[in-house]
């Protein structure tokens, strides 16, 4: 219990100095100001020293939980000051572990609190075997290159998972919101189909029209993921009549008829109504999108149509009974 105390005691110091010395630092006095030196020499008197680990990874804590909560102009002046203190390379001593979590969490210490000094050591474990090992290297890489970072999509051994791709898509829209697509349209090459998702996505989340043909021309992938990608990603924009017509023709090259359907509903949604692409998919062989067809061509003056089509059906000696 004693022990306890005085440990307790200690933590709200440490959180109590680093709180003030951050607050000062962010809205620094001008005719006070607060040096570097300063900070170090504080710290230290709370107990942040190289032989207390378990201050230090408190420090670490705190330091993470800190950025989590600012934006702006003060996350860039929170990232330059997190580069000049502590904690004494206690992240990095974590990679060299040979347990999977400690590698994991030290790799995504290093990235929170901006040491980009230990770039090329992190960028080592980017196609580590262990799925989160290399994911959070993977999202160092984001947060510390940029843009950059995506000349290395070909060059990933495994699969990035759905989650992933949302978490790099994330850091790069949360740190980089400025796009800079030489590097984007660099990786159009590609082959591999989860760099393809992982590209369409960015183009979404950052809304690029100008990108928009890298998604219609994986509309008819031969994958299925790519093209459920590429058609979730094509909901976002509105295209040109030009466009609009090349989509039409990729529709009929997709053999999923869910897809066919969703895509459909985006055709009809952004575009004027086309009875003849309606008409001709009316006479289908999938019943779920003749159902759909009907509806469409109904709702827009089309009735005579759909009753033409469905008397087509039932032969007239078929409607006499007896």
């Amino acid at each position: 219990m004693f022990y306890r105390r005085i440990r307790t005691s200690r933590l709200a110091l440490i959180e109590a100095t680093f709180a003030d010395l951050v607050s000062r630092y962010l809205y620094n006095d001008p005719a006070n100001p607060l040096s570097v030196q300063q900070i170090n020499d504080r710290l230290k008197k709370t107990g942040i020293r190289p032989a207390n680990r378990n201050n230090v990874q408190y420090l670490i804590s705190l330091m993470i939980r800190t950025q989590r909560s600012i934006s702006g102009s003060n996350f860039t002046k929170l990232q330059k000051l997190y580069g000049m203190i502590p904690p004494y390379g206690v992240s990095i001593k974590k990679i060299s572990s040979w347990n999977w979590y400690r590698q994991a969490r030290g790799i995504r210490e290093i990235y929170e609190m901006n040491q980009v000094h230990y770039l090329d050591e992190v960028l080592k474990y980017r196609n580590d075997k262990n799925i989160y090992v290399r994911r959070e290297a993977q999202i160092a890489m984001v947060v510390f290159l940029g843009w950059e970072s995506l000349r290395f999509l070909p060059y990933l051994k495994w699969n990035m998972t759905l989650w992933q791709q949302i978490k790099v898509v994330e850091k790069l829209y949360d740190f980089y919101p400025q796009p800079d697509l030489k590097w984007l349209q660099k990786v159009y090459g590609t082959e591999r189909s989860f760099a393809k998702r992982l590209l369409m996505r960015i183009i979404r989340k950052f809304e690029l029209q100008s990108e928009v043909e890298f998604i219609m021309k994986h509309l008819a992938d031969e994958d299925y993921e790519v093209r459920e990608t590429a058609i979730y990603c094509i909901n976002t924009f509105s295209v040109s009549s030009a466009s609009m017509a090349y989509i039409k023709n990729e529709y009929d090259k997709i053999p999923d008829a869910t897809q066919k359907l969703q895509l459909m509903n985006y055709i009809y949604e952004n575009s004027n109504m086309d009875p003849e692409f309606y008409l001709e998919k009316l006479y289908g062989p999938n019943e779920d999108i003749k159902l759909n067809v009907a509806q469409i061509l109904w709702n827009n003056g089309y009735k005579e149509k759909v009753q033409e089509f469905y008397m087509q059906q039932f032969p007239k000696s078929s409607l006499y009974v007896g």
